[in-house]
């Protein structure tokens, strides 16, 4: 059962009434023990939260680190189960931060004047310190002193690592984590907190980690990796940790934290932003700028160059500085014109910067001038470049070099590339002193290695310089203390050689042997690979390299042309031969251990056969052996589980009938009427359960009812009491409370009274003022009626004949509008009556019609019964002046419809301009026919009724059989009468009618 609910104020008003008498220690205390009880499990966070903002900052001014982060942990392990209860934490965690962070703003304003910077905030205790401490309470003694500033900041670190510790590695809480590792990391960028902030990188890391362990668990909150915004929000902490190191100038930690911000990008799917991606490639040039690596510096700047460019805010001079920045980063970079041997261990950091493989100084710069940087590029910066790759020449290059320094120390971007630039430029000068002289004075040489200001150096300098470039291979030479001169060798293997040929013979024979010995042993190691390996005969580094340094030189040798090149080119191919007979070397050995490989597996597959062999023989064995130990193991088992079941049913029963008398119990204790303990549940039953019970109720009862009979009289008397006590006294209340009514009403009506007066005698002085000016005021009045009489009159009458006109044209309107309505109603009705009398008549024709075709078929019939012939379709003709007469009928039917035309046209109102009528109403037109075209139509009709004639005339014509001529003939005359006629034989009997 859940305990009941509190007012968080009260805990909170307990805390600020101990804190007021002094005792700010017992209010934490109290707050700490609230907040870390189980009750708070039950209770929303939302009520919580002032409670533990008035804990924080009580633990704030007391300086109790490590009871906050205890109770900070119990709060968050109570409260989790809560929908709202993470978020609850988040809000507390961003509460404690404030607190903290205004907390050592205000100590840092008080103790500016005595602050004191320490190394590591927690390295400062020491022996000698704690002793001090003891005794000296008013002075800082290596941090343990709580009123100096140094302890202020100490505690305010361990804060931020508490609150890290709470909400680090869960999912709800990640916003606010963010958060804290910004804030965290400003704190350490302003105190200048570096091991702090070393601290916090490893811890950074460490959360990393176990975000990237917990993605194959499973559990609630979990941090999800994939998640876009997750990732994002990891990776902007990361970019963050790169610039406060580079800002903190912890090179090692700026270095880590790229490579995280490496990997984390290739796993997200979502770019970065532009600003953010450029400012982070800035801070990788920085860091290799460091490293003394301006291959690495000069890519990272080109990286920074093309997401700077897109920025609209930039100007001209930003990109002039940068540009020109990059191409003195370049010629910066040391000559790549030797190759390098072996593997390349910088392989790694090209990735970093987004390279698959090692760019070389020629491809970086002519990308430099052949791009967009090109147009962008300082004048004295180009002119720097052209002296030093395009018209390089050690006799003219000191006074080009004096003419120019001054130009480009005046810039603030050059000094930082300075001393690179001076030792590029000695380089190129010792290499073509090299190839223009065989042997030159020391004092000469040096003299020509000497550049301007500020690019000086002094001879120790420059023969520092020169051997360095030997060393790297780029000159060879040897310098004679005697006659003061250098002399430079032309050929590299010329020492080697030379060399070779002053040790003994011996040497190279035992070389031999030993080169012999290895591929013996080699073999050996092939064949078996138990067998005992005889010791290897140690041999000379110095011989063995001068032995491979010979063979490669007379090799190089046999090249054509190789006498005539120069030293540096006599180099790089000798290197180039090197690195080809290096990966050839490799391959053969990478065979050899494959084929030993090999073989190494096939004895390990023949071995373990035959130990597969020896395996199936044990196991038959121990099989055999197991089956025996398994049949007397199962009788004695099976006797075991027999006497188990009977024990275990035996406890069953005790069990379920101490189950059913602890239930009884629980139930007799819940309702309160008696108290059993429920350590006598094996010893009771529930018979005596029932008999406690009845007797224990029946004695409650009676001692109830004896209770409510004495409480009962006892009341009944205290009540009479009190009323004939208290009579008396609220009379006279009474009395009192009517007369000060009274009083008060009399004095109310009275005001109200002078009132009213005081208004009266206001209205009235009103009045009278007014009735001395209203005389005036109706002159006035009549005068402006006067003087405006006519000008109204005038004004009206306008106004009136406007109103007249306009109801006039109204009116016209109005009757315009009725007469066309009724004008088309009229045609509508005629066109409907024409409609209808059309109708009629060709119904009275169909019905004529009808009646003549009846009667022919009639006539037909009755014709054909009588002369025993088979029916034949009667030809009535016509004589030519009947077909003129139907056409002269035709002609005046026509010019009457042309005639009502022409009538209805001309009794049509002009009114001015076409009125639309409806298709409805609308009349057909009338074709008008010439008499000739009549004439015509009559002629081909009497053409083809004579054609017809002949065609049926012909059909009459023809014999009959006299046998079968009645029969046809019946069978006609009966068809006649019941079959429907055609529409051809219906318009024959019409022209015959007509």
């Amino acid at each position: 059962m859940a305990p009941p609910q509190f007012r968080p104020e009260n805990a909170i008003k307990r805390a600020e009434e101990l804190v007021s008498v002094g005792n700010s220690q017992a209010a934490l205390q109290s707050l700490y023990d609230l907040l870390t009880s189980r009750r708070v499990r039950w209770t929303q966070p939302s009520t919580l939260e002032p409670i533990v903002f008035k804990f924080l900052e009580l633990g704030v001014d007391l300086k109790k680190g490590k009871m906050m982060k205890d109770c900070l942990h119990q709060y968050k392990k109570l409260v989790q189960g809560n929908p709202e209860g993470l978020t609850s934490v988040g809000v507390v965690a961003r509460k404690f931060i404030d607190v903290i962070e205004k907390k050592i703003a205000s100590e840092q304003t008080k103790e500016e004047e005595r602050h004191v910077e320490d190394d590591d905030l927690e390295g400062g205790v020491t022996p000698e310190n704690l002793l001090t401490s003891v005794y000296e309470e008013d002075q800082s003694v290596g941090g343990f002193n709580d009123e100096t500033f140094t302890s202020w900041v100490r505690f305010t670190w361990e804060s931020y690592r508490s609150v890290l510790d709470l909400v680090r590695n869960n999912s709800q809480l990640e916003i606010t984590y963010s958060g804290v590792v910004s804030r965290t990391m400003q704190f350490c960028l302003k105190h200048n907190r570096k091991n702090e902030f070393k601290r916090l990188a490893d811890m950074l890391r460490q959360h990393l980690d176990a975000a990237n362990y917990q993605q194959s668990k499973y559990g609630t909150n979990v941090v999800d990796l994939s998640d876009a915004d997750t990732l994002q929000r990891y990776l902007d902490q990361r970019f963050q940790l790169v610039q406060c190191s580079v800002k903190l100038e912890l090179w090692h930690e700026a270095f880590r934290a790229v490579e995280d911000v490496f990997h984390l990008m290739k796993m997200s799917k979502r770019a970065p932003k532009m600003s953010t991606l450029a400012g982070y490639y800035r801070n990788i040039a920085k860091i290799f700028y460091v490293s003394g690596d301006s291959l690495l510096h000069t890519s990272a700047w080109n990286k920074f160059y093309e997401l700077y460019s897109s920025n609209p805010n930039a100007t001209e001079e930003q990109f002039q500085e940068y540009a020109s920045t990059i191409l003195l980063s370049a010629l910066a970079i040391k000559l790549d014109i030797l190759p390098s041997v072996g593997y390349d261990s910088q392989l790694r950091l090209y990735r970093l910067v987004g390279l698959e493989s090692k760019p070389s100084r020629t491809t970086i710069i002519s990308n430099i001038l052949n791009g967009d940087m090109s147009s962008k590029l300082d004048a004295d910066v180009k002119e720097l470049y052209t002296l030093l790759e395009v018209d390089f020449s050690i006799e003219n290059v000191q006074s080009k070099l004096a003419t120019l320094l001054p130009k480009l120390v005046a810039k603030p971007y050059f000094a930082q590339y300075s001393n690179q630039i001076r030792d590029a430029i000695i380089r190129k000068i010792f290499v073509e002193a090299s190839i223009k002289f065989e042997s030159v004075n020391v004092d000469e040489l040096f003299k020509l290695a000497t550049l301007p200001e500020p690019m000086q150096l002094g001879s120790w300098d420059i023969e520092k310089t020169l051997l360095q470039a030997a060393m790297d291979d780029y000159v060879s030479f040897n310098i004679d203390h005697v006659t003061n001169t250098v002399n430079f060798i032309k050929d590299p293997f010329e020492q080697f050689i030379a060399a070779s040929t002053e040790e003994p013979v011996e040497e190279e024979q035992e070389d031999g042997e030993v080169e012999e010995e290895q591929e013996e042993t080699e073999a050996v190691e092939g064949e078996d690979v138990e067998a005992a390996i005889e010791p290897e005969v140690i041999v000379t580094r110095n011989s063995y390299i001068r032995n491979k340094l010979s063979q490669l030189s007379e090799t190089l040798r046999e090249t054509e042309n190789f006498k005539e090149t120069s030293y540096l080119e006599k180099v790089k191919l000798a290197r180039e031969n090197l690195i080809e007979q290096t990966k050839a070397a490799i391959e053969k050995t990478k065979e050899a251990a494959e084929e030993r490989t090999k073989r190494a597996q096939e004895q390990k597959q023949k071995r373990l056969e035959e130990s597969e062999a020896q395996y199936e023989q044990d196991s038959e064995a121990r099989k055999l052996q197991m089956l025996e130990e398994k049949a007397a193991m199962e009788a004695k088992l099976a006797e075991e589980t027999h006497r188990r079941l009977i024990e275990k049913k035996k406890r069953e029963l005790d069990a379920m009938k101490e189950a059913e008398a602890l239930k009884a119990i629980e139930e007799i204790n819940a309702n309160g009427h008696v108290y059993i303990d429920p350590t006598e549940a094996k010893s009771l039953d529930l018979k005596e359960l029932r008999g406690i019970l009845v007797e224990q109720l029946a004695k409650d009862k009676a001692e109830l009812e004896e209770r409510m009979d004495y409480s009962l009289k006892k009341l009944d008397h205290t009540e009479r009491a009190l009323r004939k006590t208290e009579l008396p006294i609220l009379q006279k209340e009474a009395a009192t409370l009517k007369g000060a009514d009274m009083v008060k009403y009399k004095a109310m009506t009275e005001k109200i009274i002078e009132a009213a007066k005081a208004e009266h005698e206001y209205k009235l002085a009103d009045h009278e003022r007014i009735s001395h000016v209203c005389d005036d005021v109706k002159q006035l009045r009549d005068k402006l009626f006067e003087s405006k009489a006519e000008e109204f009159q005038a004004a009206q009458g306008a106004k009136r004949e406007a109103f007249e006109k306009a109801k006039q044209e109204r009116i016209e309107a109005v009757r315009q509008e009725r007469y066309e309505a009724a004008i088309a109603q009229r045609k509508q009705a005629i066109s409907e009556a024409n409609r209808k009398k059309r109708l009629e008549e060709q119904e009275a024709a169909s019905r004529r019609q009808r009646e003549v075709e009846a009667a022919l078929e009639q006539k037909a019939a009755s014709s054909r019964a009588a002369s025993r012939i088979p029916a034949a379709a009667p030809v009535v003709s016509k004589s030519k002046g009947d077909l003129d007469a139907i056409a002269r009928r035709q002609r005046e039917m026509e010019e009457a419809v042309e005639k009502r035309a022409a009538e209805a046209a001309a009794s049509k109102p002009s009114t001015g301009g076409s009125r639309y009528v409806p298709p409805s109403s609308r009349s057909a037109p009338v074709a008008k026919k010439s008499a000739a075209e009549l004439d015509e139509i009559a002629r081909k009709q009497r053409e083809m009724e004579e054609a017809i004639e002949k065609k049926l005339s012909g059909k009459a014509a023809s014999p009959a059989s006299p046998t079968s001529a009645p029969a046809p003939a019946a069978a006609a005359a009966s068809d006649a009468s019941s079959k429907p006629l055609s529409f051809a034989e219906k318009m024959r009997l019409r022209r015959q009618n007509k």
